[in-house]
């Protein structure tokens, strides 16, 4: 049996496929080569899915002491009997081979070095599997000739022709898909079982595709896509979905979806959230197999080691945040789900999926953390204000319901918000449900709405068309066909995503809020220092409290805790700029058409204190001390010194 060779740290091990005929044994060696950015060696790497993790084939290492055997997945010595060349040595860098899985240390060095392996790699090749008997080829023709009739604008992602035919066809025509189709069914199934296999559920693909240097080949059986090709097909499909009744289709494209996205550094919370339906097998990876998707100034501050227990790597990404930015955003992705868990109700189980999706763009609070962390109990105490206790709550979507994920449940999602109408209605009266129509509408949607984003989204959810369709909708009166109820689809599938896991709650304030399923009567709803997410909180004793997960109360998501409503005509919104090409917070007022960056809610800066300048202070703000003479993207008008200058009411707040 082969036993790995203590490995330098700067370098890698290759493995060259000895050349043979297909289903001959495999013969490889291993070689251990520096890895220099300039000069780096000649190697493809594979990107596969590691399948079962039994090791039930066997290879050969050719040794100056002779051949030694190396046991294998089936997964991976299929992929190497496929792309063995007759008459050729081909040389490749597989993880699973070229790390030693054995030795802890080495795999948390070389998970390190990752985005260098990947980025010197002469080619990335993607192996989705054999050609079975699910028709892939049909499938990677299909798709191809799809992408090369559209182009994908990746920093709006907007989709247009990229050929007259398509131009002149209702490819690209919304409105027209129901009755044209892209594919026949059969077609559509073949793409179905292609975007099934595992490759597509495994996490560690994600960095994989996104440090190809030049690009990455798909290779299923004997068929060839470039990953940008199938990536813009991908595309294509999520906007124009199929026949609904073709099992798991939109479950499926979406998940396929996710990983086209894969195009720029996110911040950590972002890609979790992403990532959060891939698979892995060690769970600590959830965090190191996505590092180089993530910001450096994030990424930096973790590095993996796997001699930590997977509670450990999850506390301290919570605790390296808290310390290094005075950022609780973490909190936001705990869901409490057993009041007895293994984990601290204030760290997040990446392990598993949250069953809500994570609230984009909440700005709840732009104050630094106040936070203390106690190793003795493993509390967190933090501080923040008390915002209310839940007094109502309705689930909204049945155990059933849940499990629907195609557009034969639109009838359903219409039902479960007719329920939900007749309860809103009955809590709150049907006068204070009307005049707060459009506050409710956001509140169920999570304002996932186009107007957020400025330019506008122009493939997102308009909220005044939105809103006509939700007065209809919520008339319990009426009775909407089903090509009224399919001209609303886009949104009752963002209601549909956001009721996933949630409740509707009516809190002592009579504030309407979704919050996961968990929550109860006489829970707390706080805003706290460094958590730009409203959290749900459940007292235990007299001090201790549960984190049950953030929640969505439309009154409280713009920084209204600290520093009251805005004024009116001033949104707040993510807004894009041309010259860093990133979207930024800004103000807008839509009356005067004017934006800026600072909070109109905000006065003069307090004395000793002067804004700074630098190159992007047209998009973001950034403060010195002149007596202390420091630096700090956090506004000192906001600070703890300023909240308590205008008697804003804090309290401490421990977690258990």
């Amino acid at each position: 049996m082969y036993i790995h060779l203590p490995l330098d740290e700067q370098c890698i091990r290759v493995l060259t496929v000895l050349a043979g005929s297909y289903g001959s044994d495999i013969h490889i060696n291993l070689s251990h080569v520096k890895l220099e950015p300039n000069d780096p060696p000649r190697y493809e790497a594979l990107s596969y899915a590691w399948g079962s993790n039994v090791l039930s084939h066997l290879i050969y290492v050719d040794t100056e002491d002779g051949q030694q055997s190396l046991p294998v997945t089936e997964n991976l010595y299929t992929a190497l009997q496929h792309l063995r060349d007759e008459s050729l040595h081909r040389t490749l860098w597989v993880d699973a081979v070229c790390i030693n899985q054995r030795n802890d240390e080495e795999r948390g060095q070389q998970v390190a070095r990752m985005a260098d392996i990947y980025r010197s790699a002469a080619k990335v090749i993607i192996w989705l599997g054999p050609d079975d008997a699910d028709n892939s080829t049909a499938a990677i023709e299909a798709l191809r000739t799809l992408a090369s009739g559209v182009h994908v604008d990746w920093t709006t992602y907007t989709i247009s022709a990229a050929s007259e035919e398509v131009a002149n066809s209702d490819w690209l025509d919304f409105t027209k898909m129901r009755h044209a189709p892209l594919f026949d069914e059969e077609t559509w199934v073949s793409i179905v079982w292609l975007l099934k296999r595992s490759w597509f559920s495994r996490l560690w693909i994600w960095q994989e595709v996104y440090l190809a240097r030049s690009g990455a080949n798909v290779i299923c059986g004997d068929d060839t896509i470039s990953w940008e090709d199938l990536r813009k097909a991908i595309y294509a499909l999520c906007l124009q979905p199929g026949p609904y009744h073709v099992r798991d289709i939109v479950e499926i494209v979406d998940r396929a979806t996710r990983i086209t996205f894969v195009d720029a550094k996110k911040s950590l919370k972002e890609v979790l959230e992403r990532t959060k339906h891939a698979q892995c097998s060690d769970p600590r990876d959830k965090i190191y197999g996505v590092l180089n998707l993530v910001e450096e100034t994030q990424k930096s501050s973790i590095q993996p080691d796997y001699t930590k227990t997977t509670v450990e790597v999850f506390r301290d990404v919570m605790l390296t945040c808290l310390l290094n930015y005075g950022d609780l955003k973490y909190l936001s992705c705990c869901e409490l789900q057993d009041e007895r868990g293994k984990f601290p109700s204030w760290v997040p189980d990446w392990s598993v999926p949250n069953k809500c999706r994570i609230l984009w763009g909440a700005k709840a609070c732009w104050v630094p953390a106040r936070a203390t962390y106690s190793d003795i109990d493993e509390t967190l105490i933090v501080t923040g204000r008390h915002m209310g206790k839940i007094a109502e709550v309705q689930q909204i979507l049945t155990d059933d319901l849940a499990g629907i994920v195609n557009g034969s449940c639109l009838q359903e999602i219409y039902a479960a918000l007719a329920r939900l109408t007749s309860w809103l209605r009955n809590q709150l009266g049907n006068d204070i449900f009307d005049r707060q129509l459009e506050t409710i509408c956001r509140t169920l949607c999570c304002n996932e709405f186009s107007d957020v984003i400025e330019p506008p989204n122009k493939i997102g959810l308009d909220c005044q068309a939105t809103l006509v369709h939700f007065r209809i909708l919520t008339d319990l009166m009426a009775e909407p066909t089903d090509d009224f109820l399919y001209s609303c689809t886009m949104f009752l599938g963002t209601l549909y995503n956001n009721l996933l896991g949630r409740s509707c709650v009516i809190t002592d304030e009579g504030c309407v809020g979704l919050a996961p399923n968990t929550a109860h009567q006489g829970d707390s709803i706080v805003v706290l220092l460094g958590c730009q997410s409203p959290i749900v909180l459940r007292p235990r004793g007299d001090e201790d409290h549960l984190v049950v997960g953030e929640v969505y109360v439309h009154d409280l998501m713009t920084g209204e805790a600290f520093q009251g409503p805005l004024p009116s005509n001033w949104r707040l919104v993510f807004r894009y700029d041309e010259i860093t090409g990133e979207h930024w917070d800004a103000f807008i007022d839509r009356g005067r058409d004017v934006w800026q960056v600072e909070d109109p809610r905000l006065g003069p800066l307090p004395e000793g204190w002067a804004e700074e300048r630098h190159p992007k202070q047209h998009v973001v703000a950034i403060y010195r001390n002149m007596r202390e003479d420091y630096t700090t993207g956090w506004d000192p008008r906001l600070m703890l010194p300023a909240l308590r200058a205008r008697d804003v009411e804090l309290r401490e707040f421990k977690l258990i």
